[in-house]
């Protein structure tokens, strides 16, 4: 067993005990109970379509490439490596979906990493803006400008073609392969039309999400503040962190002082996390599983 991983697993341990201290387990039970299932039903009709523009995210990259799947194909895929990214930290088993489909892996590989460079780029983005608008701290505004500039400079070094040309040749890849890597890489970065449409579409993403959080939150507390839905953003970018395993611990932690610090009671924001997490990453992964197990097999080294 790694050390990284035993610290990952302190880490969650320590965490979410802090968590758990913080919380009144019989209010979150009597949030829970009193909450809106008609508005909790509702706002399940709103996953599939985004896991729906997340396949067309991904196919639009793909098509840029010259590769053609069916949707259906890409969506069971995607939550494939959507169960893998929940096992993994900084949801980097996401590039599983590579090895689950019949194509050349040093082409659909940089597809996979050009879809979450652009998700987290548009995730920080509007994180930024939720943090402006809803807290007045200094401090957290030159921390998330500190952090937006840092994911630009690790971008700008990882796109280098001397930096991941070194880091091929430490996997002992084939020079076509290395060279097809780098050139899938650098000709979507090319394609400015095509990354202004990715972006486009993830901003989509994202605004239903806060559709989503709105009436899950409206759901636990009919008369919470709406605009506290934007926290979800915060919370879903600080999560993927990996200090922790699956950002367990660290996601709650987040969701409860955000809701604090905007004048609602913790049990509220534990239980909007909760149920935001189970419904956008838990349960469609579980389905990820269910179609890993069908397949009669699970790829190797993913």
């Amino acid at each position: 067993m790694s050390k990284k991983f035993v610290l990952k697993v302190l880490a969650t341990i320590l965490l979410f005990s802090f968590v758990l201290l913080k919380l009144d387990f019989s209010k979150v039970y009597e949030v829970m109970i009193n909450s809106n299932i008609f508005l909790i039903l509702l706002s399940l009709l709103f996953v599939p379509l985004l896991y729906s523009i997340r396949v067309l995210k991904w196919d639009t990259l793909l098509r840029s490439v010259g590769i053609q799947y069916d949707f259906f194909k890409l969506f069971r895929v995607l939550l494939i490596g959507n169960f893998y990214g929940m096992i993994t930290p900084g949801k980097a088993g996401e590039v599983a979906r590579a090895y689950y489909l019949d194509s050349e892996k040093s082409i659909t590989i940089p597809t996979i990493i050009w879809d979450k460079v652009i998700d987290v780029f548009v995730l920080i983005i509007l994180s930024i803006l939720s943090i402006l608008f809803l807290f007045k701290d200094t401090n957290l505004y030159l921390a998330s400008v500190f952090s937006f500039f840092i994911f630009i400079v690790l971008s700008a070094i990882f796109l280098n073609k001397k930096i991941i040309s070194f880091l091929l040749s430490l996997m002992n890849l084939k020079i076509s392969s290395s060279k097809q890597f780098i050139y899938t890489i650098h000709f979507i970065k090319s394609d400015i039309r095509l990354l202004s449409k990715l972006i486009i579409l993830s901003i989509c993403y994202y605004l239903i999400n806060i559709i989503l959080a709105v009436i899950i939150l409206k759901a636990l507390s009919n008369g919470a503040n709406p605009y506290i839905a934007f926290t979800w953003l915060i919370i879903v970018l600080i999560g993927n962190i990996p200090i922790t395993i699956s950002g367990l611990g660290l996601r709650e932690y987040i969701a409860i002082m955000s809701f604090k610090a905007l004048g609602e009671n913790a049990e509220i924001g534990f239980s909007f996390s909760t149920l935001l997490f189970l419904m956008i990453t838990l349960f469609p992964s579980l389905i990820g599983y269910l179609f890993i197990l069908r397949s009669g097999h699970e790829k190797k080294n993913t």
